[in-house]
């Protein structure tokens, strides 16, 4: 992991899997400043750990984040990673029967507010000697999340929004990767909780039992962005790590890691018939049919 003391931006740092990251970097020696939309919260992070600072922001309302940023240009010169962290699940309900103005809503805080804080801070990153963007990915961006549609869109187009970013800030020497963190146990589900089982479906059972019986430690997504800060990550960019399942923190992943550049593994992509196993019935059921045309 990272020995340098590294100057981080947060969003999203005043509870959950964003507060504890702040305060294990932040205890770990980096300079940490915080960003979210309740104040009370951001205090509580701060003074529960070491080396953060905060400042009050909604990252959807783009003045917001430009007040952000000027704050945070008072005290860093520089910024060495940016972690997009804010997100909501918002409306749960069947697509049809959701409010339309809270849908937008969550799709504001959790894909166009990771756009307004990237787009911002962009130039604090780029005279950095690390370069790194962590974004916050989530359930439903890689396979339908029913009744979660407004939280599984905006976090599926976080994830293209990042592969694009990889791409298109390679040439200044920036790495954009996502973190999956699986089911922690955090306020998130409280929106669950409050929609009841007759919005949430079947994902309302998911939950009460992995409230009650355990889920992913937040040590691991925790962990996962710590991999990704150091220097042993330093060229994987355009890749959504799950923290749960992927093998992130072994020999043989990051010896991997320029092999993992040039393959579609850990990216959101259109399956192919050409992937499928040469004797996979749909693939020589479809071959045949494209043949004949």
């Amino acid at each position: 992991m990272s020995d340098e003391a590294l100057n981080i931006v947060l969003t999203g740092g005043g509870s959950g899997i964003g507060a504890a990251i702040a305060r294990i970097l932040g205890k770990d020696g980096h300079k940490v400043i915080i960003c979210g939309r309740r104040e009370n919260k951001l205090k509580k992070t701060a003074k529960s750990s070491t080396n953060i600072l905060y400042k009050k922001c909604d990252v959807s309302n783009e003045n917001n984040v430009l007040d952000f940023l000027n704050f945070v240009k008072s005290k860093f010169n520089y910024v060495d990673v940016l972690i997009n962290c804010a997100g909501i699940f918002g409306e749960v309900n069947r697509f049809d029967k959701t409010d339309s103005k809270l849908w937008k809503k969550t799709f504001e805080i959790n894909t166009f507010g990771t756009y307004l804080s990237t787009k911002h801070f962009l130039k604090l990153i780029s005279k950095s000697n690390k370069k790194k963007i962590i974004n916050f990915s989530g359930g439903g961006a890689f396979s339908p999340f029913p009744n979660y549609s407004a939280y599984a869109v905006s976090k599926a187009a976080v994830v293209r929004f990042s592969e694009n970013l990889a791409t298109e800030l390679k040439d200044l020497g920036i790495t954009v990767n996502c973190v999956a963190p699986g089911f922690v146990a955090t306020a998130l589900h409280e929106a669950t909780l409050k929609a009841g089982k007759e919005k949430a479906g079947k994902h309302y059972d998911v939950t009460i039992e992995k409230l009650k019986k355990g889920s992913v430690p937040i040590d691991t997504p925790v962990n996962c962005v710590k991999f990704l800060i150091s220097d042993e990550s330093n060229d994987l960019t355009g890749k959504t790590i799950s923290a749960n399942f992927d093998s992130w923190n072994s020999d043989t992943f990051k010896k991997a890691i320029k092999e993992l550049n040039s393959s579609d593994l850990y990216a959101l992509r259109r399956v192919n018939l050409v992937n499928l196993d040469p004797d996979d019935s749909l693939r020589v059921k479809l071959t045949k049919v494209q043949k004949r045309g």
